[in-house]
């Protein structure tokens, strides 16, 4: 009988890791994968491939959870990070017919001038003239998609890709403002 190992593996080649058992120099059993751009597989694996139960695990949050053969994805389903189950056929998640967000169908809608920019109820600060991607912002001038920080890039875009996002979303208008500054003369009211 061929005995299962516990491993710890990474390869500095693909920028991949396995934790999990190993049988005759395969993952198998429930193990742990992490892909170079942060994306983790959680579940079970069979000769090397994700097999049975298992999940990919985004770093926003976001979960693909699947029954796997052989490698292959034959059921699954994505919840956001903020626990919205997205389904492939019908969608209606901010459509023409309801344009609220999934916050705002839990939680309600704002009054008028506090209604919300994204799902999220403070978006993130995106530069001026850069585009909300959802996981980070497009830097028109770059073609990039970088992380909100600034610090990574994510990705690059197609040309396809970039004008639908100039298309649907949110543009960053205003250079951030540093803390600290005193309010606006004109916001004040006279006494």
């Amino acid at each position: 009988m061929p005995i299962v190992d516990l491993c710890r593996y990474r390869s500095n080649w693909s920028g991949t890791s396995y934790e999990g058992p190993v049988k005759n120099e395969w993952y198998e059993g429930d193990g742990k994968f992490t892909f170079p751009n942060g994306v983790v597989y959680e579940g079970e694996f069979r000769k090397g491939e994700f097999h049975g139960q298992g999940a990919l695990v985004y770093p926003n949050g976001g979960r693909y959870q699947a029954t796997w053969e052989r490698g292959f994805a034959v059921e699954g389903r994505y919840v956001f990070n903020d626990g919205l189950l997205y389904e492939d056929k019908n969608w209606q998640y901010v459509s023409q017919g309801d344009r609220r967000f999934y916050t705002e169908v839990l939680e309600g809608l704002k009054p008028a001038g506090e209604t919300l920019l994204t799902n999220e109820k403070v978006p993130p600060p995106i530069p001026k003239g850069s585009y909300d991607y959802g996981a980070g912002y497009l830097d028109p001038a770059t073609e990039q998609i970088m992380s909100y920080d600034g610090k990574e890039v994510l990705s690059y875009v197609q040309e396809a890709e970039e004008k639908w996002i100039k298309d649907h979303c949110r543009k960053g208008f205003e250079d951030p403002k540093p803390s600290g500054l005193a309010p606006d003369a004109s916001a004040t009211s006279a006494e």
